[in-house]
């Protein structure tokens, strides 16, 4: 079941859009802008990190204008865009199975985005790539002979997440653009 399958199959009232971003940054967007859904996502994972409290996994922002709930998980960020009277535990519901839908998991990534990876990090990061790479692998669990969508994610977020440290948050951006497109 693919993903306007799945909002289809789950009708959630007052919802005004959906999106699901897999691991590598790739979105798939239904009623709202694919820039807007991948920003949102990034934004999830940056309260994620911050708040770290074990088993927060989905955060809810509240306006006058309505809801958006937005759930984290290894195979990416599912988010719902609710109007004022939206049904909140339906929303639940579809961004549960927009996560364990097997069409949220990216598959196939090449043993040759590892490389990819490196040359990226060496160019920002530069004497202090290898030592950022060495830990980020580690972290984030990658085999390189075997790179999984999950552990190359991790590695991305991590190694953006140090670079901001290292080179400063614009340059540390624009190194987490080029490794999104190294393992898409």
């Amino acid at each position: 079941m693919g993903f306007a399958d799945i909002i289809s199959a789950k009708k959630v009232t007052g919802q005004k859009g959906a999106f699901l971003t897999d691991a590598a940054g790739g979105c798939q967007a239904q009623g709202c802008e694919q820039s807007a859904a991948s920003q949102s996502a990034e934004l999830a994972r940056q309260i994620y990190d911050i708040v770290g409290v074990t088993g927060l996994d989905t955060v809810w922002l509240s306006t006058d204008a309505g809801v958006a709930g937005l759930k984290i998980s290894a195979q990416g960020t599912a988010g719902v865009l609710l109007g004022p009277d939206g049904d909140a535990a339906a929303a639940k519901g579809l961004l549960d199975a927009l996560l364990t839908a097997p069409s949220a998991a990216r598959t196939g990534i090449s043993a040759d985005a590892v490389n990819q990876i490196r040359k990226i990090a060496t160019e920002y990061l530069t004497d202090f790539a290898e030592t950022a790479l060495m830990i980020q692998i580690k972290q984030s669990g990658l085999d390189e002979k075997n790179p999984q969508p999950e552990a190359m994610a991790k590695l991305s977020g991590g190694l953006e997440k140090a670079a901001m440290m290292i080179i400063g948050p614009s340059r540390a951006k624009e190194m987490g653009e080029k490794l999104k497109k190294a393992i898409s």
